[in-house]
């Protein structure tokens, strides 16, 4: 009897496993990002967006990967954690001026690479958490995009 209900739990799908985790996504690691972004003159700029820019070097091609990540606040600074970044990649924040004319004018994008400015404050459970990170930029200064005006030959100067 016992061996007819071996084969049938088998046959259903049930057996003995080994204890080892079953985890599903991705490896991921948790990213703090700290800047501050102000205009030439120094002036704070509230409401410009942060974005991580992930080249994430598993993956076909290095398949560029983009999410917001924070956005400036009244004092100009951005104190945002993500946690979809993956690891073993090459990184970028980019700066983008999402409501034009809103906060002082229509402030050009700016990329910055943070490859090397990136410091590990946490080692991760070893399996999908693959740790902690953060980054400090300091001040980001963002320029004002330049008005193009058409000459009388109809071409931009």
């Amino acid at each position: 009897m016992r061996k007819v209900l071996f084969w049938l739990l088998a046959l259903l799908g049930f057996g003995v496993t080994g204890c080892g985790m079953v985890e599903y996504g991705t490896p991921h690691v948790h990213f703090n990002l700290k800047a501050r972004v102000v205009d030439e003159t120094g002036k704070p700029i509230e409401g410009i967006e942060a974005r991580m820019k992930t080249n994430y070097n598993g993956a076909p091609d290095g398949i560029p990967f983009e999410n917001r990540t924070g956005v400036s606040n009244y004092l100009g600074e951005i104190d945002a954690v993500s946690s979809d970044m993956w690891p073993n990649s090459d990184h970028e924040i980019m700066f983008i001026d999402p409501d034009g004319e809103a906060n002082g004018g229509k402030f050009e994008m700016r990329i910055i690479d943070i490859s090397e400015k990136i410091v590990q404050t946490d080692e991760g459970d070893g399996n999908w958490d693959s740790g902690s990170y953060k980054v400090e930029i300091g001040d980001v200064v963002m320029k004002l995009e330049a008005e193009t005006a058409d000459n009388e030959n109809g071409e931009e100067e």
